[in-house]
């Protein structure tokens, strides 16, 4: 029988088994407490509660897992091998499941609570998880009867610093006895968008905790249940850190850094529009590998292209990526733009930067890491909070987007808001001249920092990437008014001025 030293005067906690849930309820939940998880079938209630089962018997505190339905146990230990959190020497010793119905039928109410009160204390429990509650309510219909039953249930969990959970695929109400006694309620859903899936959690109610509310998401996967707070619910503040004038980062390409002033303002964030095959991807490893040179670590972080082709493109231009990535001063994370989830993916990243302090951060496509996956409302929201949260962490960020459509007049960005986020904004179109496209790049915005918003050409060859300069003065409608402009004749020579307004 394993017995627990007392519990310190301040450890009033005990935790959910996910870091992340921990921070939504403020700590963990408060032990010796009566909880309720709620959700229909399939949302991953038994999961949680085991993963909590057991999470807690590896720190030396027993557990009690009741079930109340007709899965035996050997049936959901099987489920459960294939989970990284299990561990088949825990069960039996410190991780205890029993079937409830017996007890239930014969004795009732009484019979159940004897039971539970028994294994409580026989087991020295810490965590008490009743799976089926709805059995339970079904059994005792008079509603004086299910809340004695609670009251005494809470009373003696709570006297033996037992906590309790009760697991139920109804919903209920807010009126349900269950529901008026419980100190906490967490709700698990499913929400169905097209062909795609999405899990969320909720903490509907928290008596005696400032959890942060809201719907966050969650997944289920080899690792158990993994749960992603919103991120700009856990990180609401403008950045402490204030980007200098005074320092630089260069490109390494002379005739951009001279556009840009000398370079991006150090700790500045900068959206990179244009097109695919404008240069947006080789612009941003031209940063990285000048960061590299100058001793600043940089990421490459991205969606469109494999390690390998990113490497492979970096050989054809002479940019010694392959050299910096081997010795570490680079690094190339790629992931594909399939069921991505954003606040999983900002937890990933930032916990890279925080382990490995990167100076330069290359995300390379807005669109799955923050658009195709949440509400159009919400996206800006979510940038703001990670940009405010690279800068605090001294990182200079380059990310790439593709406008709306592929040529035409106008610029849409496909995510609004974030233009207006990005201290800087790089432009990058493809023009028909003489039948022929070509490549050019303006500045459409930088904050405090001089700049040239002249249209110039970007030219790519096996010597490397050029910016070459302006073989005309600027246009003095600006170097973006391309409304109305015609498609020129292939016949016909482009003037420069032409040239500064098409785009296709």
């Amino acid at each position: 029988m394993d017995h627990n030293p007392p519990l310190a005067a301040e450890d009033t906690r005990l935790s959910s088994s996910t870091p992340y849930l921990d921070q939504i309820l403020d700590g963990g939940w408060l032990r010796g407490g009566l909880y309720i998880l709620t959700g229909p079938p399939g949302t991953g209630k038994t999961t949680l509660a085991n993963q909590m089962c057991f999470r807690l018997a590896q720190k030396g505190e027993p557990a009690v897992y009741v079930t109340m339905l007709a899965e035996t146990h050997g049936r959901m230990v099987l489920h459960l091998r294939s989970l990284e959190f299990f561990d088949a020497e825990m069960v039996g010793t410190r991780v205890h499941y029993l079937s409830g119905v017996d007890a239930l039928k014969t004795g009732g109410a009484q019979g159940l609570l004897e039971l539970l009160t028994q294994v409580m204390r026989d087991k020295a429990a810490r965590l008490l998880v009743i799976d089926g509650f709805s059995v339970v309510r079904e059994h005792i219909r008079a509603h004086v009867a299910l809340r004695e039953f609670l009251q005494s249930l809470s009373s003696r969990a709570g006297l033996m610093d037992c906590t309790t959970f009760l697991l139920s695929s109804e919903e209920g109400k807010g009126t349900d006895v269950e529901h008026v006694m419980a100190d906490g309620i967490l709700s698990l859903t499913t929400e169905r968008a097209g062909l795609k899936v999405s899990r969320a959690l909720e903490v509907v109610k928290f008596r005696g905790s400032n959890n942060l509310p809201g719907r966050h998401a969650y997944r289920i996967n080899e690792h158990g249940v993994s749960v992603f707070p919103r991120y700009e619910a856990l990180n609401p503040n403008n950045p402490e850190k204030v980007a200098d004038p005074d320092r630089r980062s260069r490109w390494g390409i002379p005739g951009l850094d001279a556009m840009c002033g000398g370079g991006l303002v150090t700790l500045s964030s900068t959206l990179v529009m244009g097109s695919p095959g404008c240069g947006k991807t080789l612009l941003g490893l031209h940063f990285l590998v000048e960061g590299a040179r100058r001793g600043e670590t940089g990421l490459y972080f991205g969606f469109s292209e494999r390690s390998g082709q990113l490497l492979r493109k970096a050989d054809s231009v002479g940019l010694p990526l392959r050299a910096l990535v081997e010795s570490g001063a680079l690094r190339l994370e790629t992931r594909a733009p399939v069921e991505t989830l954003p606040d999983a993916m900002a937890q990933e990243l930032l916990e890279m930067v925080d382990t490995h302090h990167y100076r330069r951060i290359f995300l390379d496509g807005l669109e799955p890491f923050a658009r195709e996956s949440m509400d159009p409302e919400r996206a800006p929201r979510f940038m703001a909070a990670l940009l405010n949260s690279l800068r605090d962490r001294e990182v200079t960020v380059l990310l790439t987007q593709h406008p709306d459509e592929l040529f035409g007049p106008e610029l849409h960005s496909p995510m609004r808001g974030v233009e207006s986020l990005c201290d800087n904004i790089l432009f990058l179109r493809l023009f028909e001249v003489e039948d022929c496209l070509h490549r050019r790049i303006s500045v459409l915005k930088m904050r405090d920092s001089d700049n040239d918003p002249r249209l110039r050409e970007l030219a790519i060859s096996s010597r490397g990437v050029e910016v070459r300069e302006p073989d005309s003065p600027p246009d003095p409608q600006g170097p973006d008014r391309t409304r109305g402009s015609r498609r020129p004749s292939a016949k016909k020579k482009v003037s420069s001025r032409s040239r500064g307004r098409k785009q296709r």
